[in-house]
């Protein structure tokens, strides 16, 4: 990947936050659309999550196209393929036509994965660009849900004006990408790639875990507030649904700071163990604002410790000719985490309400956590062993044996 200018990294910033939020819109019009259209609780988490569950085959197919084509006809056919979902959703009236939509997020956010984190990370300072990636990418996923709320109310159908205003910036976007350099790949198939050390693989391997762990507890949120809130505390507001939902990512993006005092260990454990606390309050039941609140705060602060010191490895660890492809593999994880959980919601929702059915969950996932908490703790103190100066140290001061060929 060749190294991009300021301005061009800028624009793969812009890119990655526009199409976190793009994805976020539909959140906080759960509920309208649930109203308008008549599907079942199944039908509803369903529409969530075919959106991650979509981008995780396709980021593997997908994703790594950054590395054998030039960036900027990867980054702008991603660019036309989010176009054509935000159009779909924008006047969809009928549940095919929201799905419809959201296969076409999902296909165009794994377009813009690998090349737009490879491209924004091109820069000298590998590791603020990883934190930077992140940042971005959580304010985005932040903002969707409050712009899909906040104007919502003012269309003739739940998505019509959310999704114009996206139409737009993606135009905008669309420009701004001229600047991405040409070619940075190589068609040639003889050419030896790059390859990961052993350490490297496993450090990939924690951040894509940790990360999955950190996003299925936040899609949850993501995924079901509104719903939920409607429902258990008889509070229709769209823009306080969306409000909510966007304080999960809110806190994760105040929380990526710390990621770099930390270190990615000791992130990745206090993140894990922060995990819990939401966990716990939605397998007690949530019965008021304040819980709901309360747990999506924490699981925003997870999120951000989980997130930010996996996008950090990714950024640090993958050689710049397989970067497309690095990024793409660990950002499946998150796709995956993202959608999952809300499915799984789904089909309990079958037999039982959905408070229910997120409490039978978190209690099902808590056992889970813990075990992993005490396997990072284990493989963190392991790994706080001298190894015979076989390992590199990042600047943050975690040590990971770089990428081979790098």
């Amino acid at each position: 990947m060749t190294t991009q200018p300021t301005r061009a990294r800028a624009w793969a910033l812009a890119l990655l936050a526009l199409g976190a939020a793009g994805a976020g819109i539909p959140s906080p019009l759960y509920p309208a659309y649930q109203a308008d259209l008549g599907f079942s609780d199944l039908t509803l988490t369903a529409v969530y999550a075919v959106y991650p569950l979509v981008s995780v085959p396709a980021v593997f197919l997908l994703g790594p196209l950054g590395d054998r084509l030039p960036p900027r006809r990867v980054l702008r056919a991603g660019v036309a393929i989010a176009a054509a979902g935000s159009l779909v959703l924008a006047v969809a009236g009928g549940t095919g036509w929201l799905l419809l939509g959201r296969i076409a997020y999902g296909v165009a956010l794994a377009v813009m994965t690998g090349a737009g984190v490879a491209v924004a990370s091109s820069g000298a300072d590998k590791v603020r660009a990883g934190r930077v990636s992140a940042l971005v990418f959580v304010i985005g996923t932040g903002a969707g849900p409050v712009l899909g709320g906040a104007l919502t109310r003012y269309g003739p159908t739940p998505g019509l004006v959310p999704f114009a205003v996206n139409l737009v910036l993606l135009a905008v976007v669309f420009v701004g990408l001229g600047s991405v350099a040409g070619p940075g790949h190589t068609t040639d198939r003889t050419v030896r790639r790059s390859g990961l050390s052993p350490a490297a693989r496993r450090a990939l391997v924690i951040a894509a875990v940790s990360g999955f762990l950190g996003w299925a507890v936040a899609g949850l949120f993501l995924g079901l507030t509104a719903s939920l809130v409607e429902r258990a505390l008889d509070l229709r507001d769209p823009l306080v649904a969306g409000s909510i939902t966007a304080a999960v990512l809110v806190w994760s993006a105040l929380t990526l700071p710390l990621v770099g005092r930390l270190g990615l260990g000791r992130s990745q454990l206090v993140g894990l163990i922060a995990l819990t606390v939401p966990l716990a309050i939605l397998a007690i039941g949530v019965d008021s604002l304040l819980g709901i609140v309360a747990a999506a705060v924490v699981a925003g602060l997870a999120n951000g410790l989980l997130y930010g010191a996996a996008t950090t490895t990714v950024s640090t660890a993958a050689p710049a000719d397989r970067a497309s492809s690095v990024a793409a593999a660990v950002y499946s994880a998150f796709y995956l985490g993202a959608g999952l959980p809300a499915l799984l919601v789904g089909l309990l929702t079958t037999t039982r309400p959905l408070d229910v059915a997120l409490s039978d969950l978190a209690i099902a996932v808590l056992p889970l956590t813990a075990v992993i908490v005490v396997l990072t703790a284990f493989g963190g103190a392991r790994a706080r062993r001298p190894r015979g100066g076989l390992e590199a140290e990042f600047p943050d001061g975690t040590r990971v044996a770089p990428p081979r060929g790098n």
